[in-house]
């Protein structure tokens, strides 16, 4: 049984997300949504209010407002949830009290939940904040590295075309399988597995000749290193019961390294595909303790429009 943590603040860009996943789901019974909506926070003048029989009366006034927004929220993700599908038995309604931080709170439900995957707009008002990419979504990414974080944009199309972007690691491996388990049962899906390899050469001091010779051997190497990753992550698929013919793998050589080219090649390729997902390792080939989310991964968050992104 698949469990879906769905979080909420009331706006489009939320609802986008739970439309994401209604078209994504249709007709699976092996899922479980929470849908979770985060309280604001208690305004300070509210704390005073034992000492206060007045801001006793608008404090209890307040969190009944409160309440009912949080419950008008969870309740329009749930009935577009319901018109793609799913039971009312597949579906929960959470409203829990802001008590750190909205990041970290969903945090908490997500590690007292279990759950396979946050889903959640991009961006939204309110506590989501009106950015490229919202300040909660900013620091949700960042903390919740034992966790898939989804993060849904607006999505021009209903497409079930899924590209993993993967580098030089084994960690096309890993994505593979996380994919596999989180599409496995799924009509039409197809994969592509696509690796933009940049020999970072362009700068060196070399004669034209000697870069095209250090340029082709880095590039072979690589491309067999990939070769034997995709191999592998197609056998993973395979005894998950994907059909070799839903499963591609591409190999681009590019003529730069930087972040942004790279990223920016990747989301080049999801407007080409029209692809409704794309899913992406958490940090790049440098794995690095105290960068707990790649800059590629968060170029990608932040830049992607009209899909939905994974970052695993």
């Amino acid at each position: 049984m698949k469990r879906i943590l769905l979080a909420t603040d009331g706006s489009r860009f939320a609802l986008s997300s739970a439309g994401y996943i209604a078209n994504l789901y249709a007709g699976m019974s092996d899922l479980e949504i929470m849908v979770l909506s985060i309280l604001p926070s208690v305004p300070p003048l509210y704390l005073e209010e034992h000492h206060d029989p007045l801001i006793r009366k608008h404090y209890s006034v307040w969190q009944e407002e409160t309440l009912e927004k949080a419950r008008k929220y969870t309740k329009e993700a749930i009935d577009l949830l319901q018109r793609g599908g799913f039971k009312k038995s597949q579906i929960q309604a959470k409203h829990a009290p802001q008590v750190v931080g909205v990041a970290r709170d969903i945090v908490r439900e997500a590690d007292a939940g279990h759950y396979d995957a946050c889903a959640m707009g991009k961006k939204g008002m309110g506590w989501f904040d009106d950015t490229f990419l919202g300040s909660i979504t900013s620091k949700l990414l960042e903390i919740s590295e034992d966790h898939p974080i989804w993060l849904v944009s607006n999505s021009e199309w209903k497409s079930r075309n899924v590209l993993v972007a993967i580098d030089h690691t084994p960690k096309a491996v890993q994505l593979s399988r996380y994919v596999g388990e989180m599409l496995r049962g799924l009509e039409g899906v197809k994969i592509r597995f696509y690796h933009y390899c940049n020999p970072s050469i362009e700068n060196l001091p070399l004669e034209k000749r000697e870069l095209e010779e250090i340029e082709k051997r880095i590039a072979d190497k690589e491309r067999n290193q990939m070769d034997h990753f995709f191999e592998e992550a197609q056998k993973v698929l395979g005894d998950l019961g994907f059909d070799k013919r839903e499963v591609e793998y591409e190999f681009e050589l590019g003529k730069s390294a930087s972040t942004r080219k790279v990223s920016q090649r990747i989301l080049e390729k999801v407007q080409e595909g029209q692809y409704g997902t794309l899913v992406i390792g958490r940090k790049g080939a440098t794995a690095a303790r105290e960068f707990r989310l790649g800059s590629v991964a968060s170029r990608v968050s932040t830049e992607s429009e009209n899909c939905a992104v994974w970052v695993v």
